[in-house]
């Protein structure tokens, strides 16, 4: 990420608009940001931070504080940042919460945090402007800016503060920090939650295999107990004693069968009589209902007779209504006719009046046309101001030219810049990235050979999951078909019982006293079975039962092969299984470790040509004194055409005096004098409209007073029938002898005339229908008793209940018996889950312990990665502590054993190279701590740079501690930064230190005023 351009308003010690221009500063590669304490040399940093995150600096402020107390009420805090990624540019707004005055009244209001995020690529930072801005890519919303902005960078606030802005203070600390407090500082740099949450899902996972193992033993026992048994042999013997039970109540409930099936045959003649003796109730009841209806009939007749004499009628009744109706029309019309006419005498008054009031405004439409002729003079006014016009629109092309040929000098000076930069850093990456490609290749080829044996232990193990799934399939089919077998042999077995006793009872019906039986030959019978011999059926029932029976044993033969046939393949894939090594990784993080190698190896790009790289600097670094004076050139010419510009503005502003600012352009002037003859012709038509409407209106009213008058003598007319026809219906109600009254109440029947026919027909023939049903019940229950139903009931529901009690037990016996040989077949199975899952569990253990750190190092995984990244810092610091201080020290890891387990491999030693021994940092002068603690904070960037996506930093920025460094230090320090800059980094140094300023004088000065800070540049 490049800076190019900060705007702060309102932030922080600024009070006002301060603009930060870093082209210049990155061009120089290493500049310095200077000023006295308190000035606000950090905010500028602080203020690039929350432009791109929305969080300054420092974790420890609010963003609601960013607001300077030296702005003005109505000046609003806000940040805007131009940067370069690449070949884009991007410009990022964004105002912090703030409380502004209110629009209206002199309260306040409350401004909420907002940010605006646009691509400039292609625009000219000179003409990057409020009005000229790019295309928007997020606007307004805080949480859509930030992710678009992470997503471009590569990083968040967090590694932003880690790796571009390196606070010195915090990393002296870190030199003398304790074991545990480096870990921790440690884990706030380093992602390593992968390993954290790798240990913890492998505790998690074998604390739960133990919990299954323990809850299943626990679950096998509860079962065995809820049952009652204390052990799989017992429940064994009590699933054999309950088949015995299941035979004993099953030939108990066959016996209660019969008793209640005689039972329920005399319960249901003596029903058939019941009904006899109802029907003959329910019929002489019918009959009378029947009988007592009649005088309802008669009232019908008489309202009958009624309604046929209004229905005669209907005729004058009908005259009188349409002579009503044609009356209350009449009515209706002579109203409307009178509104009329009153409303066109309305509508006369207000013609006369709108008359007048234009006669009125002859006057102004006089002076409107004399106004038009004035806009006519102005049109000859503009027409002698073309050439003038012409002489600014010349003035203004070449202005633009100008401009454009120094935006390309300057565009073509920071190609150059960036290009320079660019080659320096493809020279660096080249130079370190073969031995990582060989190193790498070599992982990828090991991770290849681990893959495969994976993926084959992976296809065993599910070709042992997919044939253990086969024999429970076919384990279930071949339960299924013995529970059929059982179930077709009670079907057999109850066929030949059936059949059996059909035959005994036919033979008893043959048996004659004295006579010998033809079965055994005996001449005494003293128990016949009893009974109707009725076989018709049952032996076709027996053929088919047992035909069902030798189905199902074939059925159940066959899926037994099929059974041992699967159990066999079970066997044999588990024999192969066993043959093969368990990986240590699974297939999938296997694959996953070798696609990140590869993309490191990939990300490693191709070999490059090193002495064509520096050719190209040299080439390009020869080109960057002509192109700085090309800048400089196109300047001046860009200023002078602007004061061409600007006096050939003038001399037109002069020519146009005498014209209004408003029309002083052709489409303005020609629109006002379209405009005013619009006006003219308006008014004009409006007094033509006005003598119109006041014609009409007269000839409108006198056709509403003719209108009127015949209205009046149509509705006397229509009273005049009305009453005739009001006699002509009197006349006819008193010959048929009725009143007025009578005849509405007879009218309101006509409509039932058909229903009260039908009604008095229908009576009559059910009348007759019920004499005839009350007879024929009587003759069903002539001679006969009727029977006593309740004896007879309770005989049969007797019988009911034992036969239900029977059945219900020996269903209870068969479901006993099945339950508890499923039980004792399913607990079985679970205890040999258990056993192999024991087995499987031990490894797991076992790799989960060695995780969390009981292993023979007694190291955590996440600290043992921590160590890692531990060492690639040491080794980048002390590619700049050696030479800092003149090849002498060096930083190395230290054991720490004080504690014990887990905190080995985070302790930091001095190696220096005249004693040849080791000691602690905190021996070093203060000079020598800083430069240490300079190059470890250089070294952490390097390394959080290289573990975050390949993130690359264009610029970065050292905060203070050169105060402690004398000459020969700060000589040995700054070099290095050189060197950083010649790795293609710029890098700010915060300072306020005098050396630091005469050593690096190219930067931005800060000073300090009552009033605010302000920032100016620095040149060399």
């Amino acid at each position: 990420m490049r800076p190019l351009r900060l705007t702060l308003r309102a932030f922080g010690p600024y009070s006002g608009e301060q603009v930060v221009d870093f082209r210049d500063a990155l061009g120089a590669g290493l500049f310095g940001i200077y000023g006295p304490t308190g000035s606000g040399k950090s905010s500028i940093f602080s203020a690039i931070s929350f432009a791109l995150f929305g969080e300054p600096a420092r974790d420890d402020q609010d963003a609601s504080s960013l607001r300077s107390d030296h702005a003005s009420p109505d000046c609003l805090t806000e940040v805007e940042l131009v940067f370069e990624l690449g070949a884009q540019r991007y410009l990022v707004r964004r105002r912090p919460e703030q409380v502004r005055p209110a629009l209206r009244g002199d309260k306040e209001t409350k401004e909420a945090h907002c940010a605006w995020l646009f691509d400039a690529t292609g625009i000219p930072l000179d003409e990057i402007t409020a009005e000229n801005q790019g295309t928007p890519i997020a606007e307004k919303k805080v949480s859509e800016v930030r992710e678009e902005l992470e997503q471009r960078l590569g990083y968040g606030p967090e590694q932003f503060r880690q790796i571009v802005l390196l606070p010195q203070g915090r990393f002296e600390k870190f030199l003398a920090a304790k074991t545990n407090d480096r870990l921790a500082i440690l884990r706030e740099l380093f992602d390593v939650s992968l390993y954290k949450q790798l240990t913890q899902k492998m505790k998690d996972d074998a604390k739960a295999a133990e919990d299954k193992i323990r809850a299943d033993r626990q679950l096998c026992a509860s079962r065995l107990k809820q049952e009652g048994f204390a052990t799989l042999e017992d429940l064994s013997a009590g699933a054999q004693q309950s088949q015995e039970e299941h035979k004993t109540e099953s030939a108990a409930a066959e016996a209660a069968k019969g008793h209640a099936a005689l039972a329920a045959h005399a319960l249901a003649a003596a029903q058939e009589v019941e009904k006899a003796f109802a029907e003959n109730d329910a019929a002489a009841l019918a009959l009378g209902s029947m009988e007592a209806k009649g005088k309802e009939i008669e009232e019908d007749r008489a309202v009958l007779s009624g309604a046929l004499v209004a229905r005669g009628l209907r005729d004058v009744d009908a005259v009188m209504q349409r002579a009503r109706t044609d009356l209350s029309t009449a009515n209706d019309t002579c109203a409307k006719a009178q509104a009329a006419r009153a409303a066109a005498g309305e509508a006369m008054r207000k013609a006369v009046e709108l008359l007048a009031a234009e006669q009125a405004k002859r006057g102004e439409t006089e002076i409107l046309r004399e106004q038009g002729k004035a806009l006519m003079r102005h049109r000859d006014t503009l027409a002698l101001a073309e050439k003038k016009k012409a002489a600014r629109e010349e003035a203004a092309r070449n202005e633009s030219n100008a401009a454009t040929i120094f935006e390309t000098a300057q565009n073509s000076h920071s190609a150059l810049v960036r290009e320079q930069s660019g080659i320096t850093a493809q020279i660096k990456t080249a130079e370190t990235t073969a031995g990582q490609r060989a190193a790498l290749s070599a992982a990828a080829q090991e991770l290849k050979s681990k893959l495969e044996a994976a993926r084959g232990y992976d296809r065993a193990l599910k070709a042992v999951n997919d044939a253990r799934s086969d024999v429970a399939g076919a384990r279930e089919v071949h339960e299924k078909n013995c529970r059929a077998q059982e179930e077709a042999q009670r079907g057999l077995d109850e066929a030949e019982a059936a059949l059996a006793g059909a035959q005994a009872q036919h033979l008893a019906e043959k048996l004659r006293f004295g006579e010998a039986c033809p079965v055994c030959g005996s001449h005494d019978h003293p128990a016949p079975a009893h009974g109707r011999a009725e076989s018709a059926g049952r032996n076709d029932a027996f053929t088919a039962a047992r035909e069902a029976l030798d189905s199902a044993r074939n059925v159940r033969t066959a899926s037994g092969q099929a059974l041992a046939a699967k159990e066999a393949t079970l066997s044999e894939r588990q024999d192969l299984l066993a043959e093969l090594a368990k990986p240590e990784n699974t297939a999938a993080e296997l694959q996953e470790h070798s696609a990140k190698v590869q993309g490191d190896i990939e990300a490693l790009g191709l070999a490059v040509d090193l002495e064509a790289l520096r050719g190209a600097l040299e080439r390009v670094e020869a080109r960057l004194p002509e192109a700085g004076a090309a800048v400089e050139a196109a300047r001046v010419s860009r200023d002078l055409a602007k004061t061409g510009r600007a006096l050939a503005d003038q001399a037109l502003e002069d020519a146009l005096a005498s014209v209004p600012e408003d029309l002083r352009t052709t489409e303005a002037l020609e629109a006002a004098i379209a405009a005013a003859d619009d006006e003219l012709k308006k008014r004009d038509l409006a007094f033509e409209q006005a003598i119109k409407s006041e014609r009409e209106a007269g000839e409108t009213r006198i056709a509403a007073l003719k209108d009127e008058e015949g209205a009046v003598n149509a509705r006397e007319a229509a009273f005049a029938k009305q009453q005739e026809a009001e006699e002509g219906l009197g006349g006819r109600l008193a010959a048929n002898g009725l009143t007025r009254e009578q005849y509405e109440a007879h009218k309101t029947n006509i409509g039932r005339i058909e229903e009260l026919q039908g009604s008095i027909e229908r009576f009559g023939q059910d009348l007759h229908a019920a004499r005839d049903r009350a007879a024929r019940a009587g003759a069903n229950v002539g001679g006969k008793d009727r029977p006593g139903l309740t004896e007879l009931g309770a005989a049969s529901e007797e019988a009911t209940r034992v036969r239900d009690e029977a059945y219900r037990k020996a269903a209870f016996a068969a479901s006993r018996a099945e339950f508890l040989a499923k039980l004792t077949d399913s607990i079985a199975g679970a205890l040999s889950e258990i056993k192999k899952a024991e087995d499987t569990y031990a490894p797991l253990a076992a790799v989960a312990h060695a995780f969390d750190g009981k292993n023979n190092a007694s190291m955590m995984l996440e600290v043992f990665a921590i160590t890692a990244m531990f060492d690639l810092v040491l080794a980048s610091a002390n590619a700049r502590f050696k030479p800092m201080s003149g090849g002498r020290y060096s930083l190395e890891r230290e054991q720490d054993v004080a504690k014990g387990a887990g905190k080995k491999g985070l302790g930091i030693v001095v190696h220096d190279v005249h004693t040849g021994r080791t000691r602690t940092t905190a021996t070093l002068s203060g000079g020598e701590t800083f430069m240490a603690a300079l190059a470890l904070a250089l070294g952490l960037s390097d390394v959080v740079e290289s573990v975050n996506g390949g993130v690359h930093l264009n610029t970065i920025f050292i905060d203070e501690g050169f105060g402690t460094l004398d000459g020969q230090a700060l000589d040995q320090a700054l070099q290095i930064l050189q060197d950083i800059v010649g790795e293609s980094r710029a890098v700010g140094l915060i300072s306020h230190v005098d050396a630091v300023q005469q050593a690096i004088p190219f930067g931005f000065q800060i000073s300090k005023t009552t009033g605010g800070s302000h920032i100016s540049q620095r040149f060399a």
